[in-house]
């Protein structure tokens, strides 16, 4: 190991091998968790002074005393100092978002003149008694003014920053100070947000304000109300104040200039004043101003480690003042694993306090409270069944996160090193923080994931505040929550992703709160609501006794509405909440919601319900399933009640159940159906099992069965022929019955020592699979010519394997594993020498409970611990997306290639059609999208240069059709930028070196291109926008220019004219519905409308202005006389063209979108808009009325940023793909989607689930 990059490897490595988390290993060798993940990340190395902690750490790590660990610190002595300090860049003279410290006084400028105010102001005010109170906004730059600018002025000091129990730390830091030392409190206010008691704030404060030596407090802005409040800080407040005000032209320049003539740094011409007139004289701004000169330099250092000179490319490149820190934080996070980005989510927002009267803040956090973030299931849960696992749960409000506290932990370390190593977090020992509140507002995504859920994110704070507290105080019952505080916890827990967010205290004390107010919040709400009732009618007889009944009736009125508008946005927002656990309950509450008040909100999450993966319910009383069985022609139920229900799958109108189904006597613990549905196998913990002939499941016949001594029998299988049945147990055995005719005792298969938990017979009946608890399946010959035996082993499974299935066509088999949460898949072809079939699948972030193969053999499905389904292309080996659950997938299994059945913790069947609304592309972005005239197919063109067909006839079972049709062999790779002619037969593709490809799509199983590439630009293709009768195509590329294309004869497309007008690229064009008019959306700021009804000569017939940024998309209303205009303001102008030459703005600007605007689309027939943002919704506007125009509803994607939004020709689906590897459909007709929910999500919401969501409305089914 020569370099600290391979020595930060090989530790790595070995923690891995170890299967040790950070935090396990902390616990074990003394050293910090932040340390250990340093080292194993390379960030820092350990120094030979900490020998004994490293040893310590070796041998948690199963290093061997002697000569291994000898040889480790041997390696570590070798390696230059250098290395073992991490590899320190070139000096950089920024301090990017670290303050300014005692030892930097020599490099801190711009405050000079305010530094020795502080001098002198701090002499008067000791002499008065008083402290020092400086006083200014975040970022104006306090900490450094008062540790750099002051402390080195006025001799020993001792500095401290607020954290939960100041006094402890008082006594730790300031109580010993000599008398004359200064005491600096930095960052004041985190008194009132970290401090939780009042009593111990205010114990400090008298500490504090007694001291006899001077005192210097640091004081945010906006918490300058909340310090009026105490008396003797108020009168601080008025004596010593000295406030912190922006900088002066002249000073910013010293800022910038100073450090890099110290460095020896040249600012290139032009960047200096490129600095101060984007650092304008905004307070807030001078730790953004400090963090881009920062990276800059690093920039240029990147290119040449030698540089001497910054410059404007590289301030450009950095992302300018106001960029700077969003780029890099974004890139970060970007740089995440898909699995880790959640984690960082839930990392950020802990770190963050939110308050009503202040800004946000940014909050210190202990590492135990982030490592407990993610809390494991019990594993044997989810295989147990509910039966088992009941006694072992707890409220579904708070249910452990299902993922093992290793993984979690790791990812929480390897998430906090990517910040940490960019310098936006700032880690010590045990706590870490935000580098500087700069990024509260400076990160978008920040900002979002914060205004997401606002109130949710101070539930949380003052949860974590109050679960601490009751811990410290040994568990009061009076530190619990109840009432409202623990409703809106609760609430809070129940939404996406919340539960996760909370650590094992904070869900404990959630628990504990919960039992022990359960029945008293329920007479409590019983009390409330009795009494407004009363309170109501009091109300409206004093108004009709004063003679003002027709008043009364118009309040009475009034109130009713705007409850009822109260009641449909909150539970339209507990749709949206549930909607990733739960989407036929969650379609359901949607539809309730927009029948109690056809909101926006209601009307968005209906709709939302229709871009989705839903599922109809069936649940199976008495008792919840607990294991469950499917064929194409029946579908079996065993419930914890000990009954089996059987339904039909494909009758009229949904399942519908058949016969009385069977009684057992105890709960099921594994069920089997024969291929043909014609024969039922049962078996419970007591090791029988039972079987029936269903062929009328009216009347099951049993069918005798000897008995064979077993424990829980944990899997059972028939053959394809339905001859044989196997059953595995807890005992290691296999037990091999015949029963197609005389019974006779089953066959023993051993030879494992440990549990068998699933079995699977090839389709020719002649080749048995049987997986179990040592990590092993075994491949036995079942054919009858002879005893049974063991063909092969399939290895590699580094744990348990908790569920197997064999493909339809016989040559694959797939195993689910336990802890390493993947699926292994190897070929069978030849049973005697199986092949591992490439890496295993991965994703799910628990074990793995079930698989199972699509009938045609492309998907496999994987159900996991994790509460979704897992599905994978077989052919791509790319994950197609997952099906969302409320509790661990216990089971599942086809009906049909469209079909696919779920068994989930909370005990109800769902029947998912499938793929659903979604159509998975397999790449990482979709720039555009378009229909045919019949709205039935649909084309895609994406990030990976390739064009995707799909029949869309049906949006709830699309179908890929044609693709990828990549660039025609030796041209361009395509680039994105696509189009579909109206009859379907021909589609466009604009490649990266500006020439467009024709493609024949007549026959789509065999797509071909016409001829060449014909050459249209000389950069990449931008756009392309075909006429409404599809002879014309418009193409603009990143060279600026845009042609128009004829396509008459799509064999040989011809360039019929260029245009010039926008100052940059074109980033949209398209047609008025007549073909006559053609509008650019610009780069420059501005929108241009071209005369184009002489294809060979365009006219510019006028240029728009006033547009507010980059025009990324424009879009004509269905009768030519609207323009829309979009882009990077997040915002949308409209322009009236009843006079084309002379367009003129239409009311204010729609806004509501957080992101850039890439697409916009107007409905064919009417004039609803729809505007893509890279915020990943779309808002749907109607413009009957521009003036006044009306929100109709914000759509969500449950992907990420959308690029690319369109309307079918008959304006009822909608199209939008962005970045993310999918399509997403909506259905936008409300009362179109109320009928199709209604038909499709099965059994009605329960009253027990309406009043656990509903509590405010009475019992409704929303489908009557």
């Amino acid at each position: 190991m020569d370099t600290a990059e391979e020595f930060a490897r090989a530790l790595d490595a070995l923690r891995r091998a170890s299967g040790k988390s950070y935090r396990a290993l902390a616990d074990e060798c003394g050293l910090g968790f932040n340390t250990i993940a340093g080292y194993c990340s390379g960030r820092h190395l350990p120094q030979l002074a900490v020998h004994a902690e490293f040893a310590a750490l070796l041998a948690a790590l199963g290093v061997p005393a002697g000569e291994p660990r000898k040889a480790w610190l041997e390696a570590l002595r070798t390696l230059p100092a250098r290395a073992r300090r991490g590899a320190a860049p070139t000096w950089n003279p920024y301090r990017g978002l670290e303050a300014f410290g005692s030892d930097d006084a020599g490099v801190f400028f711009g405050r000079e003149a305010l530094s020795a105010q502080l001098v002198d102001t701090l002499a008067g005010c000791r002499r008065r008694g008083v402290p020092l109170v400086v006083v200014g906004p975040s970022g104006s730059g306090k900490s450094s003014l008062l540790r750099a600018g002051l402390l080195p002025r006025v001799g020993p000091s001792v500095v401290m920053t607020p954290s939960a129990a100041p006094l402890r730390q008082w006594a730790s830091h300031a109580a010993g100070a000599a008398r004359d030392a200064v005491v600096l409190v930095d960052q004041f206010e985190e008194l009132f947000t970290l401090c939780a008691e009042e009593s111990e704030r205010l114990a400090f404060m008298a500490v504090l304000l007694d001291h006899p030596g001077p005192v210097v407090l640091g004081l945010r802005a906006d918490f300058y109300s909340r310090a009026l409040r105490y008396p003797r800080l108020a009168v601080a407040l008025q004596q010593g104040q000295v406030p912190v005000g922006p900088m002066a032209p002249a000073q910013l320049r010293e800022v910038i200039v100073e450090p890099a003539r110290l460095a020896g740094l040249e600012l290139e011409d032009g960047l200096v004043e490129l600095l101060l007139a984007d650092a304008t004289r905004e307070v807030g701004l001078l730790p953004l101003l400090s963090y881009t000169l920062q990276a800059i330099v690093e920039l240029a250092r990147a290119e040449n480690p030698r540089a001497t000179s910054v410059g404007v490319r590289h301030y450009r490149a950095a992302g300018g003042v106001r960029g700077a820190i969003a780029q890099t934080a974004e890139v970060a996070f970007l740089s995440l694993p898909v699995r880790q980005q959640p984690v960082a989510r839930h990392l950020f927002l802990r770190l963050v306090k939110t308050d009503d009267s202040t800004a946000d803040t940014r909050r210190r956090v202990a590492f135990d409270e982030l490592l407990d973030a993610r809390a494991p299931a019990d594993p044997h849960s989810a295989v147990a069944g509910p039966a088992d696992a009941t006694a072992q749960s707890t409220p579904a409000t708070v249910r452990p996160a299902a993922v093992p506290q290793s993984a979690a932990d790791d990812d929480m370390a390897e998430v906090l090193d990517v910040f940490v190593t960019r310098r936006l977090l700032t880690a010590g020992e045990q706590t870490v923080e935000i580098a500087h509140e700069a990024l509260l507002a400076a990160w978008p995504r920040l900002r979002g994931w914060l205004e997401d859920d606002r109130e949710g994110h101070r539930v949380h704070g003052r949860l974590t505040a109050a679960a601490r507290a009751w811990r410290d105080e040994q568990h009061p019952a009076e530190g619990l929550y109840r009432g409202g505080t623990l409703a809106a916890a609760l609430e809070w827990a129940a939404g996406p992703g919340s539960g996760d967010a909370l650590n094992p205290l904070e869900r404990q004390f959630l628990t504990a709160s919960s039992d022990a107010a359960s029945a008293r919040e329920a007479a409590e709400r019983r009390r409330v609501r009795r009494r407004y009732q009363m309170s109501s009618l009091l109300m409206a007889l004093v108004l009709v006794a004063a003679g003002a009944g027709a008043y009364a009736h118009r309040v009475g009125v009034t109130a009713h509405r705007e409850t009822r508008t109260a009641l449909s946005r909150q539970t339209a927002e507990r749709a949206d909440r549930l909607r990733d656990k739960d989407p036929g309950l969650a379609a359901q509450l949607a539809l309730a919601a927009y029948r109690t008040a056809a909101t926006p909100e209601a009307r968005a999450s209906l709709l939302d319900s229709s871009a989705r993966p839903t599922a109809r319910r069936l649940r199976a009383d008495p008792g919840s399933a607990v294991v469950s069985a499917s064929t194409p022609s029946l579908v079996a139920v065993g419930t914890s009640a000990g009954r089996v229900r059987l339904w039909r799958p494909r009758a009229a109108g949904g399942p519908v159940p058949v016969g009385p189904g069977l009684t057992l006597g105890r709960a099921p613990a594994a069920l089997a159906l024969s291929a043909d549905g014609t024969m039922l196998a049962a078996g419970d913990s007591t090791g029988r099992v039972t079987v029936w002939r269903v062929a009328d499941p009216s009347h099951p016949v049993p069918v005798p069965l000897p008995s064979g001594a077993s424990r829980t029998v944990l899997g059972l299988a028939f053959s394809a022929n339905g001859r044989l049945l196997a059953a595995s147990g807890g005992d290691g055995t296999v037990r091999l019955w015949r029963v197609d005719g005389e019974a006779s005792a089953p066959a023993a298969l051993t030879g494992s020592h440990q549990a068998v938990t699933s079995v699977a017979f090839t389709p020719d009946g002649r080749t048995l699979a049987a997986g179990g608890d040592d990590r092993r399946v075994r491949l036995w010959d079942v054919s009858g010519a002879g005893p049974p035996r063991v063909l092969s082993a399939l290895t590699g499974a580094a744990s348990k394997i908790y569920a197997i299935a064999v493909s339809p066509d016989g040559h694959t088999l797939a195993a689910g594993t336990a802890a390493e949460h993947n699926v292994r898949i190897w070929d069978i072809s030849d049973p005697a020498r199986p092949v591992p079939l490439g890496k295993p699948l991965t994703g799910p972030a628990s074990w793995i409970n079930t698989v199972t193969f699509s009938p045609d053999d492309r998907t496999l499905a994987a159900g996991s611990a994790d509460t979704s389904l897992w599905l994978w292309d077989l052919r791509s080996r790319q994950p197609l997306g997952t099906l969302p659950q409320p509790a661990p997938v216990l089971a599942a299994a086809y009906e049909d290639a469209g079909t696919l059945d779920t068994l989930a913790g909370d005990g109800v069947l769902r029947s998912w059609s499938v793929p659903g609304p979604v159509l998975t592309t397999g790449t990482s972005q979709v720039f555009s999208v378009s229909f045919d005239a019949t709205g039935h197919r649909l084309l895609a063109g994406d990030g990976a240069g390739t064009l995707r067909l799909f029949d869309v006839t049906d949006p709830q079972r699309p179908a890929a059709i044609a693709g990828p049709i990549g660039n025609v062999p030796g041209s361009a790779p395509l680039a994105g930028a696509s189009a579909l002619t109206p009859d379907g037969d021909v589609a466009l593709g604009g490649a990266t070196d500006g020439t467009v490809s024709v493609f024949d799509m007549a026959d789509p199983a065999h797509p071909a291109a016409l001829g060449r590439p014909v050459r249209v630009a000389r950069a990449t293709i931008e756009a392309i926008a075909l006429s409404a009768d599809g002879s014309t195509a418009a193409v603009s590329a990143d060279d600026g220019s845009v042609h128009l294309l004829d396509l008459a004869d799509p064999a040989h497309p011809a360039v019929l004219a260029a245009m010039t007008g926008p100052t940059g690229i074109a980033f949209g064009v398209r047609f008025s519905p007549d073909g006559k008019l053609l509008a650019l959306a610009g780069e420059d700021a501005r929108g241009y409308l071209w005369n184009v009804r002489d294809r060979h000569h365009p006219r510019l017939l006028t240029t728009v202005r006033g547009l507010g940024g980059a025009v990324y998309a424009t879009a004509f209303s269905h009768d030519g006389r609207l323009l829309a205009f979009g882009g990077a303001d997040y915002s949308v102008r409209l322009v009236d063209l009843s006079r084309p030459d002379t367009p003129v703005l239409v009311g204010a600007p729609l806004v509501g979108p957080v992101g850039e605007i890439y697409e916009l689309a107007f409905a064919p027939g009417d004039d609803r808009l729809a505007v893509s943002s890279i915020d990943h919704t779309v808002w749907l506007w109607d413009l009957r009325q521009p003036r006044r125009p009306d929100l109709l509803a914000t759509l969500k994607s449950s992907g990420d940023g959308l690029l690319t939004v369109g309307f079918s020709p008959d304006g009822r689906t909608l199209a939008a793909g962005g970045r993310g590897d999918a399509v997403h459909l909506w259905n936008t007709d409300p009362d179109s989607v109320a009928r199709w929910a209604c038909a499709t999500v099965g059994d009605p919401i329960t009253p027990a689930e309406w009043a656990r969501f509903l509590p405010d409305l009475p019992y409704t089914a929303p489908c009557r």
